[in-house]
């Protein structure tokens, strides 16, 4: 479905990204690891068509994601960055509605097909109830979910029943700056996202950067490991997150990260 071949990134001098070759299989949960400055931002960013690489390219179903039209790839990539800053105190709601911007022609207002996804999204992600609270009151859990409920929103397709291709989803340290209870409230909600998109048989594909390996490792089918903007490792948990593998890319002693393998492995 999605493919990355040599990509190569640099921001003047810096060289973020080096040949990064990845491949996401439709209907994968993939987990993209490392340490600080490995490139995972970056990376994604590349995946989503914002940022073009110096090298290499990304393919969305074989065709290159940089010649699409980008409301076409809005309507089918959503992106939940790291931090979300709004400009004005909208509603929970409002929030929801963003995501159907894609959807909506020159000057079109969104209507009742527009309102009964943004509805849905909010359901799916438990905070339907908050619909009439502003963004700003909400916790930061709460707002984590309703950013992920835009992202769902943006990507609901009733306005194009018949189009049949896979929706991606891109999350960026999506517990990140959370607590512990909101980074398992988090966690569970991809997770069960995930699960009921392939139980419905419209499976949803997504691709999440974390420092959370207990997270990647219970919840993704496969795990890319970052180091100085390269690929080290790529493939099912159990196999890339080992004792040689953390020592070496976090630069810890092998007795520092063999306590991680139980929770890893768990």
């Amino acid at each position: 479905m999605l493919r990355a071949s040599d990509l190569t990134v640099a921001f003047g001098a810096q060289r973020v990204l080096d040949r990064v070759s990845v491949d996401v299989p439709q209907g994968a949960l993939v987990g993209v690891l490392g340490p600080n400055g490995s490139g995972k931002t970056t990376l994604l960013r590349v995946l989503a068509g914002t940022l073009k690489p110096q090298s290499g390219r990304v393919t969305l179903d074989e065709q290159d994601i940089s010649r699409l039209d980008r409301r076409a790839v809005a309507r089918r990539v959503a992106v939940v960055p790291q931090d979300t800053h709004l400009a004005f105190d909208y509603t929970v709601m409002e929030v929801a509605l963003m995501g159907r911007f894609p959807h909506l022609g020159s000057f079109e207002v969104e209507g009742p097909a527009d309102l009964a996804a943004a509805e849905a999204a909010l359901e799916a992600t438990g905070t339907l109830h908050l619909a009439h609270r502003t963004y700003e009151t909400l916790s930061g859990g709460e707002k984590q979910r309703v950013i992920i409920a835009s992202a769902l929103s943006q990507l609901d397709r009733r306005n194009s029943p018949d189009d049949r291709t896979s929706p991606l989803l891109l999350l960026d340290e999506p517990t990140a700056a959370l607590d512990l209870r909101y980074q398992v409230e988090v966690a569970a909600l991809v997770g069960r996202l995930h699960a009921s998109s392939l139980a419905a048989g419209m499976p949803l594909t997504v691709v999440l950067s974390t420092h959370d390996l207990h997270f990647a490792s219970t919840l993704c089918d496969t795990v890319v490991l970052l180091s100085e903007g390269r690929v080290v490792a790529q493939g099912p948990p159990v196999e890339v997150l080992t004792v040689e593998m953390l020592s070496t890319v976090y630069g810890i002693s092998r007795e520092l990260a063999g306590p991680l393998l139980p929770r890893v492995h768990a």
